[in-house]
Protein backbone atom coordinates (compact mmCIF):
# COMPACT_ATOMS: atom_id res chain seq x y z
CA UNK A 1 0.00 0.00 0.00
CA UNK A 2 1.41 3.45 -1.16
CA UNK A 3 1.82 5.68 1.82
CA UNK A 4 0.70 9.39 1.73
CA UNK A 5 2.76 11.54 3.01
CA UNK A 6 -0.57 14.26 3.38
CA UNK A 7 -2.16 12.00 5.11
CA UNK A 8 0.36 11.43 7.97
CA UNK A 9 0.90 15.37 8.59
CA UNK A 10 -3.32 15.45 8.59
CA UNK A 11 -3.62 13.04 11.24
CA UNK A 12 -0.94 15.24 13.57
CA UNK A 13 -1.91 16.90 16.41
CA UNK A 14 -3.18 20.63 15.88
CA UNK A 15 0.43 21.41 18.45
CA UNK A 16 2.41 19.11 15.66
CA UNK A 17 0.81 21.12 12.74
CA UNK A 18 1.25 24.78 14.24
CA UNK A 19 4.01 24.74 16.85
CA UNK A 20 6.10 26.61 14.51
CA UNK A 21 3.53 29.28 13.39
CA UNK A 22 3.56 29.96 17.29
CA UNK A 23 7.02 30.95 17.46
CA UNK A 24 5.59 34.08 14.78
CA UNK A 25 4.08 36.02 17.85
CA UNK A 26 6.99 36.08 20.49
CA UNK A 27 8.83 37.09 17.37
CA UNK A 28 6.71 39.92 16.62
CA UNK A 29 6.41 40.85 20.03
CA UNK A 30 10.12 40.86 20.73
CA UNK A 31 10.95 42.88 17.18
CA UNK A 32 8.78 45.49 18.21
CA UNK A 33 10.10 45.71 21.26
CA UNK A 34 13.78 46.32 19.97
CA UNK A 35 12.68 49.01 17.43
CA UNK A 36 10.58 50.65 19.72
CA UNK A 37 13.52 50.91 22.28
CA UNK A 38 15.82 52.23 19.76
CA UNK A 39 13.47 54.85 19.14
CA UNK A 40 13.20 55.55 22.58
CA UNK A 41 16.97 55.66 23.02
CA UNK A 42 16.89 58.10 20.24
CA UNK A 43 14.85 60.25 21.74
CA UNK A 44 15.92 60.15 25.36
CA UNK A 45 19.37 58.72 25.33
CA UNK A 46 18.55 55.50 27.56
CA UNK A 47 15.91 53.02 27.13
CA UNK A 48 14.29 53.21 30.76
CA UNK A 49 13.28 56.72 32.28
CA UNK A 50 15.47 57.27 35.42
CA UNK A 51 14.27 58.93 38.76
CA UNK A 52 16.21 61.18 40.86
CA UNK A 53 17.91 58.11 42.65
CA UNK A 54 19.91 57.41 39.16
CA UNK A 55 19.76 60.82 37.88
CA UNK A 56 20.38 63.38 40.66
CA UNK A 57 18.52 65.83 42.39
CA UNK A 58 16.63 66.68 45.16
CA UNK A 59 13.91 64.68 47.50
CA UNK A 60 12.06 66.73 49.53
CA UNK A 61 10.25 64.58 52.90
CA UNK A 62 7.69 66.67 54.46
CA UNK A 63 5.46 65.12 57.98
CA UNK A 64 2.23 66.98 57.40
CA UNK A 65 -0.56 64.62 57.18
CA UNK A 66 -3.36 67.17 56.24
CA UNK A 67 -1.57 67.90 52.90
CA UNK A 68 -3.90 67.10 49.72
CA UNK A 69 -1.18 64.93 47.51
CA UNK A 70 -2.96 65.36 44.03
CA UNK A 71 -3.52 69.69 44.62
CA UNK A 72 0.07 69.38 45.55
CA UNK A 73 1.43 67.48 42.44
CA UNK A 74 -1.06 69.65 40.52
CA UNK A 75 0.14 73.02 41.75
CA UNK A 76 3.95 72.38 41.03
CA UNK A 77 3.65 70.55 38.23
CA UNK A 78 3.85 73.25 35.78
CA UNK A 79 7.06 74.76 37.17
CA UNK A 80 8.35 71.30 37.75
CA UNK A 81 7.94 68.99 34.80
CA UNK A 82 9.84 65.95 36.37
CA UNK A 83 8.10 66.36 39.40
CA UNK A 84 7.25 62.88 40.96
CA UNK A 85 4.97 63.38 44.96
CA UNK A 86 4.42 60.58 46.92
CA UNK A 87 2.25 59.85 50.00
CA UNK A 88 4.11 58.51 53.30
CA UNK A 89 1.21 55.94 55.04
CA UNK A 90 1.17 53.67 57.69
CA UNK A 91 0.67 50.35 56.32
CA UNK A 92 -1.57 48.94 58.70
CA UNK A 93 -3.97 51.82 58.55
CA UNK A 94 -3.46 53.58 55.73
CA UNK A 95 -3.43 56.68 57.27
CA UNK A 96 -1.17 59.50 55.35
CA UNK A 97 1.48 60.85 57.56
CA UNK A 98 3.45 62.89 55.30
CA UNK A 99 5.05 63.31 51.56
CA UNK A 100 7.54 63.32 49.51
CA UNK A 101 8.69 65.30 46.22
CA UNK A 102 11.22 64.48 44.20
CA UNK A 103 12.76 66.66 41.51
CA UNK A 104 15.95 67.14 39.77
CA UNK A 105 15.76 70.68 40.78
CA UNK A 106 18.45 72.06 43.56
CA UNK A 107 16.93 72.26 46.93
CA UNK A 108 16.98 76.00 47.37
CA UNK A 109 14.53 75.80 44.51
CA UNK A 110 11.96 73.13 44.98
CA UNK A 111 12.40 73.88 48.70
CA UNK A 112 10.81 77.13 47.94
CA UNK A 113 8.12 76.27 46.08
CA UNK A 114 7.31 73.93 48.38
CA UNK A 115 6.80 76.69 51.28
CA UNK A 116 5.11 78.60 49.43
CA UNK A 117 2.12 76.03 48.68
CA UNK A 118 2.00 74.81 52.47
CA UNK A 119 2.77 78.76 53.72
CA UNK A 120 5.21 77.47 56.74
CA UNK A 121 8.79 77.09 56.47
CA UNK A 122 10.70 73.85 56.36
CA UNK A 123 12.92 72.87 59.28
CA UNK A 124 14.65 69.76 60.30
CA UNK A 125 12.05 69.21 62.70
CA UNK A 126 9.11 68.98 59.93
CA UNK A 127 11.11 67.74 56.77
CA UNK A 128 14.48 66.18 55.36
CA UNK A 129 15.74 66.79 52.79
CA UNK A 130 18.23 64.77 50.68
CA UNK A 131 20.41 66.14 47.95
CA UNK A 132 22.62 63.80 45.12
CA UNK A 133 24.72 65.13 42.49
CA UNK A 134 24.64 64.13 38.81
CA UNK A 135 27.97 62.38 38.61
CA UNK A 136 27.27 60.23 41.87
CA UNK A 137 24.26 59.09 40.49
CA UNK A 138 25.11 58.41 37.06
CA UNK A 139 27.96 56.55 38.28
CA UNK A 140 25.95 54.35 40.40
CA UNK A 141 23.25 54.05 37.48
CA UNK A 142 26.44 52.69 35.28
CA UNK A 143 27.75 49.88 37.94
CA UNK A 144 24.00 48.64 38.60
CA UNK A 145 23.57 48.54 34.84
CA UNK A 146 26.52 46.73 34.59
CA UNK A 147 25.80 44.38 37.23
CA UNK A 148 22.64 43.16 34.90
CA UNK A 149 24.39 42.17 32.08
CA UNK A 150 27.52 40.70 34.25
CA UNK A 151 24.31 38.75 35.93
CA UNK A 152 22.70 37.81 32.20
CA UNK A 153 26.33 36.91 31.27
CA UNK A 154 27.16 34.35 33.80
CA UNK A 155 23.36 32.83 33.57
CA UNK A 156 24.00 32.39 30.08
CA UNK A 157 27.19 30.65 31.02
CA UNK A 158 25.47 28.03 33.92
CA UNK A 159 22.92 26.83 31.07
CA UNK A 160 25.79 26.51 28.38
CA UNK A 161 27.59 24.66 31.09
CA UNK A 162 24.69 22.21 31.84
CA UNK A 163 23.52 21.47 28.68
CA UNK A 164 26.77 21.11 26.05
CA UNK A 165 28.88 18.25 25.75
CA UNK A 166 31.93 19.16 24.35
CA UNK A 167 34.64 20.12 27.25
CA UNK A 168 36.83 22.35 25.22
CA UNK A 169 34.04 24.27 24.02
CA UNK A 170 32.73 24.53 27.40
CA UNK A 171 36.44 25.57 28.98
CA UNK A 172 36.48 28.07 26.03
CA UNK A 173 33.28 29.71 26.80
CA UNK A 174 33.86 29.89 30.76
CA UNK A 175 37.06 32.01 30.28
CA UNK A 176 35.38 34.53 27.50
CA UNK A 177 32.80 34.58 30.09
CA UNK A 178 34.90 35.44 33.49
CA UNK A 179 36.93 37.62 30.86
CA UNK A 180 33.48 40.04 30.42
CA UNK A 181 32.42 39.63 33.60
CA UNK A 182 35.82 41.41 34.66
CA UNK A 183 35.43 43.89 32.67
CA UNK A 184 31.73 44.84 33.27
CA UNK A 185 32.60 45.42 36.89
CA UNK A 186 35.88 46.46 37.14
CA UNK A 187 37.61 47.56 40.22
CA UNK A 188 36.43 45.78 42.72
CA UNK A 189 38.92 43.05 43.88
CA UNK A 190 36.38 40.13 45.13
CA UNK A 191 35.20 40.19 40.99
CA UNK A 192 38.78 39.97 40.00
CA UNK A 193 39.54 36.87 41.76
CA UNK A 194 36.71 35.48 41.04
CA UNK A 195 37.25 36.33 37.47
CA UNK A 196 40.82 34.93 37.54
CA UNK A 197 39.75 31.53 39.40
CA UNK A 198 36.94 31.41 36.09
CA UNK A 199 39.41 31.63 33.48
CA UNK A 200 41.77 29.01 35.04
CA UNK A 201 38.97 26.43 35.72
CA UNK A 202 38.36 27.22 32.03
CA UNK A 203 41.34 26.15 31.36
CA UNK A 204 41.52 23.21 32.92
CA UNK A 205 37.96 22.07 31.78
CA UNK A 206 39.27 22.90 28.49
CA UNK A 207 42.06 20.65 29.21
CA UNK A 208 41.40 17.64 30.97
CA UNK A 209 39.58 15.87 27.96
CA UNK A 210 41.50 12.61 26.17
CA UNK A 211 39.96 13.31 23.00
CA UNK A 212 41.26 16.79 22.68
CA UNK A 213 43.88 16.49 19.66
CA UNK A 214 46.69 19.42 19.10
CA UNK A 215 44.59 21.72 17.65
CA UNK A 216 42.31 21.49 20.70
CA UNK A 217 44.83 22.24 22.60
CA UNK A 218 46.18 24.99 20.74
CA UNK A 219 42.99 26.65 20.95
CA UNK A 220 42.13 26.32 24.40
CA UNK A 221 45.60 27.56 25.44
CA UNK A 222 45.16 30.24 23.19
CA UNK A 223 42.29 31.38 24.13
CA UNK A 224 43.51 31.35 27.78
CA UNK A 225 46.53 33.59 27.06
CA UNK A 226 44.03 36.13 25.16
CA UNK A 227 42.20 36.06 28.10
CA UNK A 228 44.84 36.81 30.81
CA UNK A 229 46.85 39.23 28.72
CA UNK A 230 42.94 41.17 27.89
CA UNK A 231 42.29 40.99 31.68
CA UNK A 232 45.88 42.38 32.92
CA UNK A 233 46.60 44.97 30.70
CA UNK A 234 43.30 46.07 28.15
CA UNK A 235 40.19 45.49 30.31
CA UNK A 236 38.30 47.89 27.60
CA UNK A 237 34.44 47.99 28.01
CA UNK A 238 34.41 48.04 23.92
CA UNK A 239 35.66 44.43 23.88
CA UNK A 240 32.10 43.11 25.44
CA UNK A 241 30.90 43.21 21.66
CA UNK A 242 33.49 40.60 20.39
CA UNK A 243 33.22 38.35 23.88
CA UNK A 244 29.22 38.79 23.12
CA UNK A 245 29.42 37.68 19.65
CA UNK A 246 32.08 34.81 20.11
CA UNK A 247 29.52 33.45 22.75
CA UNK A 248 26.76 34.02 20.78
CA UNK A 249 28.42 31.92 18.16
CA UNK A 250 28.92 29.02 20.44
CA UNK A 251 25.72 29.02 22.09
CA UNK A 252 23.96 28.48 18.09
CA UNK A 253 26.73 26.29 16.67
CA UNK A 254 27.32 24.04 19.81
CA UNK A 255 23.67 23.55 21.66
CA UNK A 256 20.06 25.02 20.71
CA UNK A 257 18.89 24.44 23.65
CA UNK A 258 21.41 26.76 25.69
CA UNK A 259 20.79 29.21 22.82
CA UNK A 260 16.66 29.19 23.11
CA UNK A 261 17.07 29.74 27.14
CA UNK A 262 19.11 32.36 26.68
CA UNK A 263 17.03 33.88 24.19
CA UNK A 264 13.89 33.88 26.27
CA UNK A 265 15.99 35.07 28.98
CA UNK A 266 16.54 38.61 26.68
CA UNK A 267 13.34 38.80 25.47
CA UNK A 268 11.84 38.36 28.71
CA UNK A 269 14.00 41.57 29.90
CA UNK A 270 13.25 43.51 26.45
CA UNK A 271 9.50 43.34 26.47
CA UNK A 272 9.86 44.23 30.28
CA UNK A 273 11.63 47.51 29.65
CA UNK A 274 9.31 48.10 26.74
CA UNK A 275 5.87 47.53 28.63
CA UNK A 276 7.95 49.67 31.67
CA UNK A 277 9.04 52.34 29.50
CA UNK A 278 4.84 52.15 27.38
CA UNK A 279 3.42 53.03 31.04
CA UNK A 280 5.79 55.64 31.87
CA UNK A 281 7.29 54.29 34.74
CA UNK A 282 10.41 56.19 36.17
CA UNK A 283 12.79 53.34 37.37
CA UNK A 284 15.16 53.98 40.65
CA UNK A 285 17.43 51.76 41.86
CA UNK A 286 15.23 49.03 42.92
CA UNK A 287 13.64 48.66 39.64
CA UNK A 288 17.30 48.02 38.24
CA UNK A 289 17.28 45.45 41.09
CA UNK A 290 13.54 43.86 39.67
CA UNK A 291 15.64 43.04 36.97
CA UNK A 292 18.31 41.17 38.63
CA UNK A 293 15.70 39.27 39.71
CA UNK A 294 13.42 39.03 37.05
CA UNK A 295 16.73 37.30 34.99
CA UNK A 296 16.55 34.33 37.63
CA UNK A 297 13.21 33.86 38.22
CA UNK A 298 12.78 33.73 33.70
CA UNK A 299 15.38 30.94 33.53
CA UNK A 300 13.51 28.47 36.02
CA UNK A 301 10.85 27.65 33.84
CA UNK A 302 13.58 27.41 31.12
CA UNK A 303 15.45 25.07 32.38
CA UNK A 304 12.78 22.92 33.79
CA UNK A 305 11.70 22.34 30.08
CA UNK A 306 14.93 21.88 28.77
CA UNK A 307 15.97 19.46 31.22
CA UNK A 308 12.75 17.36 30.77
CA UNK A 309 13.31 17.27 27.18
CA UNK A 310 16.54 16.67 26.93
CA UNK A 311 17.46 14.59 29.80
CA UNK A 312 14.56 12.49 30.49
CA UNK A 313 13.30 10.23 27.69
CA UNK A 314 10.00 8.65 29.01
CA UNK A 315 7.24 9.14 26.61
CA UNK A 316 7.00 11.11 23.70
CA UNK A 317 7.70 14.93 23.42
CA UNK A 318 4.42 16.06 23.59
CA UNK A 319 3.77 14.35 26.77
CA UNK A 320 7.16 15.73 28.39
CA UNK A 321 6.49 19.25 27.01
CA UNK A 322 2.97 18.86 28.96
CA UNK A 323 4.41 17.77 32.29
CA UNK A 324 6.61 20.50 32.49
CA UNK A 325 3.86 23.33 31.29
CA UNK A 326 1.93 21.79 34.17
CA UNK A 327 5.10 21.54 36.64
CA UNK A 328 6.18 25.15 35.64
CA UNK A 329 2.53 26.88 35.07
CA UNK A 330 2.14 26.03 39.13
CA UNK A 331 5.83 27.40 39.68
CA UNK A 332 4.98 30.51 37.82
CA UNK A 333 1.10 30.48 38.65
CA UNK A 334 2.38 30.85 42.68
CA UNK A 335 4.79 33.27 41.97
CA UNK A 336 2.49 35.74 40.50
CA UNK A 337 -0.37 34.88 43.02
CA UNK A 338 2.13 36.05 45.91
CA UNK A 339 3.94 38.88 44.05
CA UNK A 340 0.25 40.07 43.21
CA UNK A 341 -1.19 39.90 46.55
CA UNK A 342 2.27 41.67 47.97
CA UNK A 343 1.94 44.18 45.29
CA UNK A 344 -2.18 44.93 46.18
CA UNK A 345 -1.34 45.65 49.90
CA UNK A 346 1.57 47.58 49.12
CA UNK A 347 0.53 49.85 46.42
CA UNK A 348 -0.18 53.18 48.37
CA UNK A 349 2.36 52.74 50.78
CA UNK A 350 6.01 52.12 49.21
CA UNK A 351 6.69 53.20 45.54
CA UNK A 352 9.68 50.75 46.09
CA UNK A 353 7.81 48.05 46.75
CA UNK A 354 5.62 48.79 44.41
CA UNK A 355 7.78 48.96 41.49
CA UNK A 356 10.00 46.17 42.31
CA UNK A 357 6.45 43.76 42.46
CA UNK A 358 5.55 45.69 39.29
CA UNK A 359 8.30 44.92 37.33
CA UNK A 360 7.99 41.18 38.29
CA UNK A 361 4.59 40.63 37.77
CA UNK A 362 4.75 41.75 34.41
CA UNK A 363 7.89 39.88 34.09
CA UNK A 364 6.42 36.72 35.10
CA UNK A 365 3.76 37.36 32.42
CA UNK A 366 5.56 37.60 29.60
CA UNK A 367 7.54 34.85 30.33
CA UNK A 368 4.78 32.33 30.27
CA UNK A 369 4.74 33.64 26.14
CA UNK A 370 8.12 32.92 25.98
CA UNK A 371 8.70 29.74 27.43
CA UNK A 372 5.53 27.83 26.20
CA UNK A 373 5.65 29.25 23.15
CA UNK A 374 9.43 30.24 22.17
CA UNK A 375 11.20 27.96 24.10
CA UNK A 376 9.19 24.81 23.99
CA UNK A 377 8.53 25.25 20.27
CA UNK A 378 12.24 26.13 19.55
CA UNK A 379 13.48 22.64 21.30
CA UNK A 380 10.48 20.84 19.74
CA UNK A 381 11.50 21.84 16.50
CA UNK A 382 15.39 20.86 17.06
CA UNK A 383 14.70 17.47 18.41
CA UNK A 384 12.71 16.93 15.36
CA UNK A 385 15.27 17.88 13.14
CA UNK A 386 17.80 15.61 15.35
CA UNK A 387 15.61 13.09 15.71
CA UNK A 388 15.46 12.92 18.98
CA UNK A 389 12.75 10.95 21.17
Amino acid sequence: MEHNPNTQVHNKNWYDRSYKLLLIIPALILIFSLVYLFIFYSHNSDIIYKDVSLTGGTTVTVFDANVDINDLKSSLKQEFPDLIVGSISDIRTGKQHGFFVETREDADTIKSAIEKYIGYQLNSENSSIEFSGSGLSSGFYQQLRNGVLAAFLLMGWVVFVIFTEPRKIKGIATMLSFLGFSILLPGISFISVISIVGIICGLLLGLINKNNNKKDYILVIGTFIVSIVLFILYPKFILLIPIGLILIYLYITHSIPSFAVILCAFADIIMTITAVDILGIQLSTAGIVAFLMLIGYSVDTDILLTTRLLKNREGSINSRILGAFKTGMTMTLTAMAAVGVSFIIIFSFSDTLRQIFGIILIGLFLDIMNTWLTNASLLKWYMEVKKIT
